[in-house]
């Protein structure tokens, strides 16, 4: 069976229909930009931080009933990342970026992650989406740490697959 011979077709930015005009588009960015919206989407995330620590909480529910699917564990790594920091968790929010950045460099260099590190990662988001100290700096040092560790676990792999 033959492939069809599809050729790709550029569409320059200017040909497709604009939502609002130009002058509406440079109002709406100065009220986005303004200290009035700063405040008020603040209060906003503020007013529902509590809401917003819960959700992240389901999240980490559901990355730890994922045993050591990576897809999952990937999944929902990016989720507790994307909304941590914005609920308040920040700690949980970097050790979470940390494992997505351990899944995605595992992948780029073609090892399969270390489920040791996999692991440690997910039990540290754990305990800190559960930490009434969200500022602790103990749990930014276990980031530090686990971070140091992902390294030196990729570094490893590679020079394995480069050796076998």
């Amino acid at each position: 069976m033959s492939k069809p011979n599809i050729k790709a077709q550029m569409i320059p930015p200017d040909a497709y229909p604009q939502m609002v005009s130009k002058a509406h588009a440079a109002v709406m960015a100065r009220t986005l930009r303004s200290n009035v919206t700063a405040v008020t989407a603040t209060r906003v995330i503020e007013d529902n931080g509590e809401m917003l620590r819960d959700a992240v909480r389901g999240y980490v529910g559901e990355l730890e009933e994922a045993g050591m699917d990576f897809a999952i564990l990937s999944d929902k790594a990016h989720e507790i990342r994307g909304f941590a920091e914005t609920a308040g968790m920040l700690s949980t929010g970097r050790i979470a970026d940390g494992l997505c950045r351990y899944f995605d460099e595992a992948e780029q260099s073609g090892v399969r992650p270390d489920a040791a590190v996999v692991a440690l990662h997910v039990s540290a988001i754990t305990r800190t989406a559960r930490d009434t100290d969200a500022l602790s700096q103990m749990n930014d040092m276990v980031a530090r740490e686990l971070a140091q560790l992902a390294g030196r676990k990729l570094a490893e792999s590679r020079k394995a697959a480069k050796n076998s």
